[in-house]
């Protein structure tokens, strides 16, 4: 793909909307986590649960809009290798994301900070990945804002027993289990968009 077609490409598919948008996200979790770790109210880095769970979340969700064009099934015909683009452009927004949001959590990275932003940036991407292929990139948000918000209010955030596996997005990076579906939701999603690619 040529300089100019890789343009074409992202501003096809909000691009520059997405790299505006992934900018706040980023300063957001940065203030916010700094700001609850640093509350004598609250219980040091582990505080940073919310951002931990949510700014992933909305990274995510930014990216959705980004996994179709306009006219899906009019990209479909144009002769180029759409399998590859696609891995390309999901596994390029992944690895942006994690990077970004994992320098927001350095300060104390294994106590809510780098590594689970890096594991909820995964498992999320990986949701919305899939819920693209499913249901269209235009409500490919709703299946991952559906269930990490369902999580948030069910779930302690404690690493404990079978929580590790269901309740991931609010789990220690320690708890090992809370990978597992993670990197399960983000193989399965992306491998599905790109053999697949969005719904029109």
């Amino acid at each position: 793909m040529t300089t100019r077609a890789l343009r074409l490409h992202l501003r096809a598919r909000g691009g520059p909307r997405f790299g505006a948008g992934l900018i706040l996200v980023t300063v957001f979790a940065w203030v916010a986590a700094q700001w609850l770790a640093t509350r004598p109210f609250f219980d040091g880095p582990a505080a940073r649960v919310p951002i931990v769970a949510l700014a992933p979340l909305l990274a995510a969700l930014l990216l959705a809009r980004t996994l179709a064009g306009a006219d899906e099934s009019l990209e479909r015909v144009a002769p180029v290798r759409w399998r590859l683009i696609r891995a390309a452009h999901v596994g390029a927004a992944t690895v942006l994301v994690a990077l970004l949001l994992a320098a927001t959590g350095l300060h104390d990275p294994a106590v809510y900070g780098s590594y689970a932003l890096v594991r909820n940036t995964l498992g999320c991407t990986g949701l919305v990945a899939g819920a693209a292929v499913l249901i269209g990139a235009r409500l490919a948000w709703l299946p991952a804002f559906a269930y990490v918000v369902t999580v948030y209010g069910a779930s302690p955030a404690r690493d404990g027993g079978w929580e590790n596996l269901w309740a991931w997005p609010l789990q220690p990076s320690t708890a090992g289990w809370s990978w597992a579906p993670a990197l399960a939701a983000c193989a399965a999603g992306a491998v599905l968009y790109v053999l697949r690619g969005a719904r029109g």
